[in-house]
């Protein structure tokens, strides 16, 4: 099975995605700042918002990954 390098937009648009899951989970984990960022007006019932960005990272994060993923397996993606 040969190994094909992605295109420079999946290169991109996987670390974007991959940047704005890690800031999220940084945003929510970490003081780094006082508070947080992120809005937390997002209501769904018996969900937190701390909850509720954390499942948000982790689809994006997952996202990225699946999205470098196909770039290698398919060409020209």
């Amino acid at each position: 099975m040969a190994w094909t390098p992605p295109s420079k937009f999946t290169v991109f648009l996987t670390f974007l995605l991959m940047a704005f899951g890690v800031f999220i989970v940084l945003d929510q984990s970490t003081l780094l700042w006082s508070g947080t960022i992120l809005p937390s007006a997002y209501v769904i019932p018996g969900v937190s918002s701390f909850q509720f960005w954390l499942m948000t990272a982790a689809i994006v994060i997952f996202l990225s990954w699946f999205l470098f993923f196909l770039g290698v397996k398919m060409k020209g993606l």
